[in-house]
Order: structure tokens, then C-alpha cells, then sequence
């Protein structure tokens, strides 16, 4: 009986000395799992199903750039399924336009991870969000136009709209959307916000614009963007159009759908496909 209780008081004893060394090892191992399942060795670029709006998240690895937000806090249980649980960093977050369409999920996404930098146009627009925006996130805001780049291992990014030389704000607030070019690992995707047709005309007098993998319609495939001209130019394979269901514009509308159709353009609809994820390592 004296021998078992030695053994039980040394075994006790060990144990309280090395349960620090085990708990950390098995963190150590959890952490480990976690961070290999979100490890993302090739870019990945997500069109959520977050409504009638916009929000589009571009990630390798750990960094992230977010492309609007949608019209609610949606987009925050969004990128709970994207994101590791331990990562509350985005990189870079982008505004388009200050539509509540596309600003509001944005706030709470501020509000509840640690954003770097916030790049927009910055143009006068009388909104509730977009001055709450402009008044407590100053020191993050970037104003980017044409020729501003920004990159991450295999992403690319390039601002190609608003233009440097630009000097009056568009009546049309749609036309006032941040346009980017990314290429990565040599497909080109064209995030077109909400601009329209005079910013369509705009682009393709200005770069080329050819071979396009992925194009963001503008204005959730709209019958005001996605001329035939900008789409000979563009000639993409695939067609995102980021819409809800049911929703009171008629968005996407069927002169645009029908455009994708003669030219053999797949196209892809938000609330009939869900979030659509296109990861270029499987391409």
C-alpha cells in the first residue's frame, strides 16, 4: 500500500510539473491543424452571396483584401467561415462607392476586426455611413487613383479608375467606383464596382483590357454597364453577377444576360450559386 502511494504522489508530482509543457504542446498542435487548413499557397478570390450589394474577399495565406461590404452585418458571419479564427487582421478593405449597398458592411466589419488600410475615392455624398466612415477611420483612409498598385506574393493588384487627371465629380455616384485590375498567377480579374458604360468607354480608351478571366460586372449586371463594346474588348470567360434574389431593381437584367449568352460567356449569379469561390491553384 506504502509502495502505491509513492508511485501515485510521484506520478501526481510529474504530472503538475509538466501540465504547463503539455497544454502548450497541445495548442502548439491545435494552432498547428488550424493554421495548415487555412493556408492558402495560391491566391483565392470569393464573390459572396451577401445579398443585393457588393463584398468580395481576395486572400493568400494570411492577408486579405476585402472589396466592399454588402448592405448588412452579414458579411461578418462571412468571413467567420474564410478567415482562421485567430486571424482578426485585414489587410487592405476597399470601397468602391458609398451606395449603402456597398458601405454598410463595411462599418461592421471595422467594427469588428483590425483593418490596416481602407482605400476609396473620396468624393462628396451626403450618407450616414459614409460620413461616419470619414470621420472616425481619417488615419486609415488611403484616396487612391489610376497607376496605384498594391501586391501580395502571387497578387497583383492595380487602382485603374478614378484617372490622376480627373478634376469634376460624376452626377452618377456609380461612376465614381474604384475599378481594379488583379492578376494572379497570370489570370487578370476585373472588379468593375458599380461603374457603367462612360466609365466602360473611359477604360478601354485608355489600357488593354484584353484576355480577361473574371469580370465583376458592373452594377449587378445592370443593362447600364456591360456594353457590347466593353465586352469584345474584355472578352472574359467568366461573368460575376453579385445580386439578391427577388431584389426591386430587376437585377440582372436580361438584355445583359442575353449579351453573355451570344458571346459564350458563363455567368454566374450571387443568390443562385451561393458564394462563389475561384481558387487559381485549381485552374
Amino acid at each position: 500500500m506504502k509502495n502505491t502511494t509513492t508511485i501515485l504522489k510521484i506520478g501526481k508530482k510529474f504530472f503538475l510539473e509538466n501540465i504547463v509543457n503539455t497544454i502548450f504542446l497541445l495548442l502548439t498542435i491545435i494552432l498547428f491543424t488550424f493554421s495548415k487548413q487555412f493556408d492558402n499557397s495560391s491566391p483565392e478570390i470569393i464573390f459572396f452571396d451577401i445579398g443585393q450589394g457588393d463584398a468580395i474577399l481576395i486572400q493568400q495565406d494570411n492577408f486579405q483584401i476585402l472589396v466592399d461590404g454588402g448592405p448588412d452585418d452579414g458579411i461578418v458571419y462571412e468571413l467567420a467561415k474564410q478567415l482562421p479564427w485567430y486571424d482578426k487582421n485585414i489587410e487592405i478593405v476597399v470601397l468602391t462607392h458609398p451606395h449603402d449597398d456597398h458601405i454598410r458592411g463595411l462599418l461592421n466589419v471595422l467594427d469588428q476586426y483590425s483593418v490596416e488600410k481602407i482605400f476609396m475615392n473620396r468624393i462628396e455624398y451626403e450618407n450616414r455611413a459614409y460620413e461616419y466612415l470619414l470621420t472616425n477611420y481619417q488615419e486609415k483612409i488611403v484616396e487612391v487613383e489610376q497607376g496605384d498598385v498594391f501586391e501580395y506574393k502571387n497578387i497583383y493588384g492595380e487602382i485603374l479608375y478614378p484617372f490622376a487627371e480627373k478634376a469634376y465629380q460624376e452626377k452618377n455616384i456609380n461612376n465614381e467606383s474604384v475599378v481594379i485590375l488583379l492578376e494572379m498567377d497570370n489570370y487578370r480579374t476585373l472588379l468593375m464596382g458599380d461603374a457603367e458604360q462612360e466609365v466602360e468607354n473611359k477604360l478601354i480608351e485608355k489600357y488593354n483590357l484584353e484576355d480577361i478571366y473574371l469580370l465583376k460586372v458592373g452594377h449587378h449586371c445592370s443593362r447600364t454597364s456591360t456594353s457590347d463594346m466593353f465586352l469584345s474588348e474584355t472578352n472574359p470567360d467568366i461573368a460575376i453577377c453579385s445580386c439578391g434574389e427577388d431584389n426591386k431593381f430587376g437585377h440582372p437584367h436580361y438584355e445583359t444576360l442575353e449579351k453573355f449568352q451570344t458571346r459564350d460567356v458563363q455567368y454566374l449569379i450571387t443568390y443562385q450559386e451561393g458564394n462563389i469561390v475561384i481558387n487559381f491553384d485549381n485552374l
